[in-house]
């Protein structure tokens, strides 16, 4: 039977007896009613973000839904991660889809200011919407104020208040467009006037004080530069410490960051401005959105139809989860909610999915791992350097992958990042910053977070000791970076970062890639009750276990109390 939507993936059919099977729970997917919010839930290497590709296409195919390529958006979590949905459903004979990654579809702002954590995970709250619809609110109080008498042409034109409210009343109540509420100030000015050409001047001058056009990056920069207006839009549902943090004052950095593209969104939303909206919604990575970028999502959604991909095990960023109760909080509910998850992993091969596994009761306990189907051509190749021999190991390796035609992802952490460059330039090779298309492979060098939601023939992964220190979550972004390679992949770095289970053995004994078992600490003997409130349990959750990794990867258990007691003397205030 053909599968719909789609030519048989390669892979799937190198999966021997579990192709039927994996083929079954996959069609189902695919088939599934568009009139739901469908959560499909899979570990890496099962074919989750193809699954719902070929859902597009199937929908895409189906007389009775009369669904037009340019109904569909595929959102993903980068540009890297759009020319690729767009070349695959493209190469099915699906063109015109809408491709994006969630910052292509906000609205256009020069980013790059640099922002604190906390401060970028107080601007994703959902709170913040409630902030930026108030402060327009009393911005556009401010510009009614209707002055009695205004001067056309050196001659004085006295309003009648009554009549100009009852417009704005009117103009509210029917959600009139800008064109049509200057229509209405018009008309009700002119009424019964001596002279209907100056009332008509005064009435233009009256409709731009009242609704000027609305400039979102003006507005959210004036925002955040007066203290006054985030109190008085606050109403008491923000602290003055976040206050303070979200203030900027006027300083000389670019205007904006990435977390201000959702604010801006916001803003247009409130002020009448709205996007383009889509039949079909495709969100990929979804497991890392913050509320308001959920928001953002939401709103291009015409009817609620979204089809919503992620793996809790790979969730990292500000907003890293370990469940989907705070994603579906804040998507669209007009559709029942559909969860499925996909159980076989079969593009990722058994020996390289066996050893990112092992991180995954730090990374992610609760998480469920797939049931890998598939052998890969090679083991693991490990890789033990000193830093003044790592790059050309790291190149080498590469560009042995690239001469036999593979698709080679170079993913490492950010201080190695220079070093791999120079070493790429210096050798001529073809290499780029993102994936290769049908003109043949590439060598692709991307940071672990650029990686996400990407496969390539071949991946070597640099210092994985270097990306588990450099991000609070850096344990389950390690295993997303050891789970990018569909045949080899490639070990780099100090040797006591490296598990010695396959390959090439380091020179000295090298500890395992997930922290050996190790007795709990001792409860303090009058341990504090957890809250009611449920958003405040998971963001103690979230804090509780990002410390936990950050002590099991570096501290033994007989350290943790001084540890903690350090913590609380560093954030505790002076007395």
């Amino acid at each position: 039977m053909t599968r719909p939507g789609a030519p048989e993936d390669p892979l799937l059919a190198e999966a021997g007896d579990w192709s039927a099977t994996i083929g079954a729970a996959q069609d189902e997917l695919i088939r599934t009613a568009p009139e739901s919010v469908l959560i499909i839930q899979g570990g890496p290497g099962t074919g989750k973000t193809d699954t719902a590709l070929r859902r597009v296409a199937w929908l895409l195919d189906e007389p009775e839904y009369g669904l037009g390529a340019t109904e569909v958006l595929v959102v993903g979590p980068s540009h890297a991660f759009a020319r690729r949905t767009r070349a695959l459903l493209e190469s099915w004979g699906h063109e015109g889809v809408a491709h994006s990654s969630i910052d292509g579809l906000l609205p256009k702002a020069v980013t790059g200011r640099p922002e604190a954590p906390h401060v970028t995970r107080l601007k994703g709250e959902a709170r913040m919407a409630g902030l930026i619809g108030r402060a327009i609110e009393k911005h556009r109080a401010r510009q009614r104020a209707i002055p009695p008498v205004l001067t056309i042409r050196g001659r004085a034109v006295r309003l009648d208040p009554a009549t100009v409210e009852r417009v704005i009343t009117t103009a509210k109540a029917s959600e009139a467009t800008a064109g049509d509420r200057r229509r209405l100030l018009r008309a009700a000015l002119v009424a019964g006037t001596q002279d209907p050409r100056l009332i008509l001047d005064a009435a233009d001058m009256l409709a731009d004080r009242l609704w000027p056009e609305f400039e979102a990056t003006t507005f959210l920069s004036e925002l955040f530069a007066s203290r006054l207006m985030l109190t008085a839009a606050a109403e008491g549902e923000f602290t003055d410490r976040e206050i303070d943090a979200l203030f900027r004052g006027t300083d000389e950095e670019p205007p904006f960051s990435e977390a201000d593209l959702p604010l801006l969104d916001e803003a247009e939303h409130v002020s009448g401005i709205e996007p383009q909206t889509y039949e079909h919604v495709v969100v990929d990575e979804a497991q890392d959105l913050s509320p308001m970028q959920l928001r953002a999502l939401s709103r291009r959604s015409a009817n609620g139809s979204l089809t919503v991909i992620g793996d809790m095990a790979q969730s990292t960023g500000p907003w890293a989860r370990d469940d989907w109760h705070d994603v579906l909080a804040h998507l669209p509910s007009e559709m029942p909610h559909v969860h499925r998850e996909l159980h076989f992993g079969y593009r990722i091969p058994r020996q390289i999915f066996e050893l990112a596994a092992e991180l995954l009761p730090t990374a992610a306990p609760s998480v469920q791992p797939p049931t890998t189907v598939r052998d890969g051509p090679a083991d693991p190749v490990i890789a033990p350097v000193e830093p003044a021999g790592r790059a050309a190991v790291v190149v080498a390796a590469a560009a042995d992958h690239a001469a036999d035609g593979r698709s080679v992802a170079v993913i490492c952490p950010a201080r190695c990042r220079d070093e791999i460059e120079a070493a790429l330039r210096s050798e001529d090779l073809p290499w780029g910053t993102a994936p290769g298309d049908e003109r043949g492979p590439a060598i692709t060098l991307l940071s672990p977070h650029e990686a996400k939601g990407l496969e390539f023939d071949a991946a070597i992964v640099v210092e994985p000791g270097f990306i588990v220190d450099d991000d609070p979550r850096g344990h389950r972004l390690l295993y997303t970076a050891l789970t990018r390679a569909t045949g080899h992949l490639h070990l780099v770095g100090a040797s006591e970062d490296l598990p010695a289970d396959f390959g090439t053995q380091p020179a000295e004994p090298a500890v395992d890639l997930a922290p050996a078992p190790v007795a709990a600490a001792p409860l303090p003997p009058e341990a504090l009750p957890m809250p009611d409130d449920p958003v405040l349990r998971e963001q103690i959750d979230m804090v509780a276990q990002s410390l936990a990794e950050t002590l099991l990867a570096n501290l033994t258990p007989e350290l943790w109390p001084v540890a903690l007691d350090r913590l609380i003397e560093l954030i505790s205030p002076d007395p």
